[in-house]
């Protein structure tokens, strides 16, 4: 059996999904959304395996996931902001 590799990606997926259940329950976002956050989670898994697929040091991992995370975070800041 493999050993569960924790990445940024997986933290982040899993905070997403967190925060959509929790908007779900109280009813405080809508439907639409909820498909863009599913289709953002799909997005999140394939760049994942991408990353484990070209890298296979999970030190790599974790160093090019991070980076892919924050610029993900700054561009969609800016693009808020702009």
């Amino acid at each position: 059996m493999k050993k569960l590799r924790i990445t940024p990606l997986n933290i982040t997926s899993a905070l997403l999904m967190t925060w959509l259940l929790a908007q779900v329950i109280t009813d405080a976002i809508a439907i639409g959304t909820i498909g863009w956050i599913f289709l953002l989670l799909l997005v999140l898994v394939v760049a994942d395996q991408f990353f484990r697929l070209m890298l296979r040091d999970l030190k790599r991992v974790w160093i090019a996931e991070g980076i892919f995370v924050v610029f993900v975070v700054l561009a969609i800041w800016i693009l808020r902001a702009w």
